[in-house]
């Protein structure tokens, strides 16, 4: 369980500055579409928020330590900040992409490690996440075209 363990909390990682990421867009979004792009965001914020919760529970239920501090998040995360500036969607929606690219790979390893190691309730976990971040990349690129 030491390597699902790990895997979970360098997620809590991703989850925690993705959320950050994701807000500071929300607050300095401009454009055209504003409205729509502003509502979104606040949508995954809000969404990783549970998630946030439910790894770190998952990691406390295997009997490990959930890292919690922004050092922490910061260090262990493959997910990088955003800058305080006004952004554009254009310029945003590729970096959602490819932090939600992470996620989806990241959910996939994760679930290979539980099946090895029988955790399964974890597993299951990652099933639900693989389902929900495949259909937000699908919407998302759909911005793209």
């Amino acid at each position: 369980m030491e390597k699902t363990a790990k895997a979970l909390n360098e997620l809590l990682c991703d989850f925690n500055v993705l959320f950050r990421k994701l807000q500071n867009f929300h607050w300095n979004i401009t454009g055209i579409d504003f409205f729509e792009i502003h509502e979104k965001l606040e949508c995954y914020y809000e969404n990783l928020s549970k998630q946030i919760d439910e790894v770190a529970e998952q990691i406390l239920t295997l009997g490990y330590q959930p890292l919690g501090t922004m050092k922490d998040y910061l260090e262990f995360s493959q997910i990088s900040e955003a800058s305080n500036e006004k952004v554009q969607t254009q310029t945003i929606i590729p970096i959602i992409i490819k932090d939600f690219e992470i996620l989806l790979s990241k959910f996939t390893m994760i679930k290979e490690h539980c099946d090895k190691e029988k955790v399964y309730i974890t597993s299951a976990l990652m099933d639900e996440y693989i389902g929900d971040y495949s259909k937000k990349l699908w919407m998302i690129k759909a911005l793209q075209a």
